[in-house]
């Protein structure tokens, strides 16, 4: 009876390898120079741990270094210029369409549990009511079984996410509603801690909803879930201890932070700077402690030794670096994001310099519980690298931003960086110079790897110009005709 006892659980143990949870923690506007395993100032230890089980890609972008464009990515496995959702700045009117977004289809298809909770930012407003009665048989149409939609801090009392309902019963609203008001009028990166506690911060809030839903989740049911944490994204408001963990005075700045520049309004310098990155870390911390309740809570499902796990971002934070504050760059403080695929028995210990994207998770977690891909992806899994089976799955990693003039393209390679605006290009030979101080677009000495990135970004565009917007097509023909030029005047 024993050994049929024990058959009966190894069997068991078997069917849940064969089908493992899944969970991909996408940070928002997390730079890469803040990794605890690669900068010792920062204070990630659980993700630090989880990076050590796993494998890190060194090379990972986002094909836009805005919120909505890099998000709706992970979800089409298209880029912004397939899509259609190549756009500056959040606020266009803008929604993915279901039939061209089926990263979650395609996992329930497979037998499993699809569920978001936190910043879902793949609209502009409620562009879904074109064409479904309610957010929620927009979530259904796209495969969403489980969905919490919540934004991040509210600026008003008239939100009626689940964060804001809790706002609301405990009587934090309008005090919420009042700071983020002040924050916005003097700069959303003033730094100072919440107004709320802990316990009541909207991340925090998340995490408790996804705990929750791993809790009630049947044990004989494969789940896939997305946890979309808000920070470290502005505001720069760490609540409790988080707020004054880091003593500014005693951080580094990477070199690219000019002593004294001007951005958003705002004369900033070193110590500025400084005290902002102490708040953002504060926040990057307390992502961190979210990430432990989760793995907690698989470990106590009994998945958690054989769960795929994912942690990335939507894009970076510039945070002084070259001037900048925030996103919207191709630098790589802004276009590179950290990327941690763990899996035990599969994915190898290590790192990575190949070139990636961050929409290459979508079809990593679709063959890695033996589903089918839609056809007609972009993006492709990272299984093959992570496996040890290839050093690579593509030559460049590219990034883009806007869907008409001005557009800005950029190409990474295994050494260089390329990107063109509308009126001139950039080289940066990122192996000797990875702060992106020099730019080598006009040195006679790297003219022929001028040429050579400009054809690489080329020969991706011509490969991926399905449904090209009217947009990017001036554009290509403008590349094409300087490519031309140069090539007539060099014979």
């Amino acid at each position: 009876m024993k050994s049929f006892a024990l058959a009966i659980c190894l069997l068991a143990t078997c069917a849940t390898a064969e089908k493992p949870d899944v969970l991909v923690v996408l940070a928002d506007q997390w730079s890469p120079r803040y990794t605890g395993w690669d900068n010792k100032e920062v204070r990630t230890p659980h993700m630090d741990r989880i990076a050590a089980e796993g494998m890190v890609f060194d090379a990972c972008y986002v094909t836009s270094p805005v919120c909505m464009p890099a998000r709706v990515s992970l979800l089409t496995g298209l880029y912004p210029h397939n899509a259609g959702h190549g756009l500056w700045g959040n606020g266009a009117r803008y929604y993915p369409q279901p039939e061209d977004a089926p990263m979650f289809l395609d996992i329930q298809r497979a037998g499993w549990t699809t569920a978001q909770i936190g910043k879902t930012h793949w609209t502009a407003g409620p562009a879904w009511q074109e064409r479904f009665k309610n957010s929620g048989a927009f979530f259904k149409a796209l495969g969403l079984d489980h969905v919490a939609d919540i934004s991040g801090p509210p600026d008003s009392i008239n939100g009626r996410d689940p964060y804001k309902e809790h706002l609301r019963e405990h009587g934090l609203l309008q005090t919420v509603a009042d700071d983020l008001h002040a924050r916005y009028l003097k700069g959303e990166l003033e730094p100072r801690a919440s107004v709320v506690k802990v316990e009541d911060y909207h991340d925090v809030f998340t995490t408790g909803l996804a705990v929750d839903l791993i809790r009630a989740q049947p044990k004989d049911k494969p789940l896939c879930l997305v946890v979309s944490l808000h920070s470290p994204h502005p505001p720069l408001d760490a609540p409790g201890h988080y707020a004054t963990m880091f003593d500014p005075e005693k951080l580094t700045l990477p070199a690219s932070v000019p002593p004294k520049y001007l951005r958003e309004g705002r004369a900033l310098d070193h110590a500025e700077t400084k005290r902002m990155l102490a708040n953002y870390l504060g926040k990057l911390a307390l992502v961190d402690d979210c990430v432990a309740r989760l793995v907690e809570a698989l470990k106590a499902r009994g998945t958690w030794d054989s769960a795929l796990v994912a942690i990335t971002a939507d894009h970076g934070e510039m945070m002084g670096a070259h001037g900048y504050l925030t996103k919207g760059r191709f630098y790589e403080e802004a276009a590179r994001v950290p990327l941690v695929l763990r899996w035990p028995g599969h994915v190898k210990t290590g790192r990575s310099k190949a070139p990636v994207q961050m929409m290459d998770v979508y079809p990593t977690v679709v063959e890695a519980i033996g589903g089918e891909l839609t056809p007609g992806r972009f993006a492709k899994s990272l299984l093959p690298i992570a496996t040890g089976q290839k050093e690579r799955i593509r030559p460049i990693a590219i990034s883009e931003i806007g869907d008409k003039p001005p557009l800005r393209m950029m190409a990474r390679d295994d050494r260089f960086k390329y990107w063109a605006d509308e009126d001139r290009e950039y080289l940066f030979d990122l192996e000797n110079d990875p702060l992106e101080q020099t730019d080598l677009s006009t040195a006679p000495e790297h003219r022929e790897t001028l040429n050579l990135m400009r054809g690489k970004l080329l020969t991706h565009l011509r490969s991926t110009q399905t449904n090209l917007s009217a947009g990017y097509k001036p554009k290509v023909q403008r590349l094409r005709e300087a490519e031309q030029q140069r090539a007539l005047q060099e014979k």
